[in-house]
């Protein structure tokens, strides 16, 4: 994938997770709050209107976008990074979306305030698990650096 594409996929889902959350997240939160300040609760609010008649499934509303700011993470990050070794590439891309993985396997043993939840877990955790496949299929630097790892100890 071109590192043009890589950013307007990332922008795009930054953007698509914004808008879900927009549309359908309590207008309690803080970013709510925010946006009221700089004057954008008028527009937040017409978007709010025009998606009223749509009833999302939770996931949608409070898995989901997370996920798609974990992937654009994943992608911009990496894009970003490419002139880097692949180690670090995959180290920093990922530092996000694991802290999303690790966030929720806390929560689910009491560790963390917060409720667990399988969707979360499973959005945190699937663009991570796509950027190692995708490690693993195009350039083996994962398998190569275990294997070397592995050897010279």
């Amino acid at each position: 994938m071109s590192l043009r594409l890589q950013h307007i996929l990332g922008c795009t889902l930054v953007g698509l997770g914004g808008l879900i959350y927009l549309a359908f997240r309590p207008t309690t939160i803080l970013m709510f709050h925010v946006a009221d300040g700089m004057g954008l609760m008028p527009l937040i609010m017409a978007w709010r209107s025009w998606t009223a008649a749509w009833q999302p499934a939770e996931f949608w509303v409070y898995s989901l976008p997370g996920g798609l700011w974990a992937a654009a993470y994943i992608l911009l990050v990496y894009g970003l990074l490419l002139r880097q070794s692949a180690m670090l590439r995959i180290t920093i891309a990922s530092s996000i979306p694991m802290i999303g993985v690790v966030s929720e396997l806390l929560q689910g043993v009491g560790l963390l305030p917060g409720v667990f939840d399988w969707a979360d877990l499973l959005c945190y955790a699937t663009p991570l698990l796509l950027l190692y496949i995708y490690e693993i299929i195009k350039n083996k630097t994962i398998c190569h650096g275990w294997i070397a790892s592995t050897v010279s100890n």
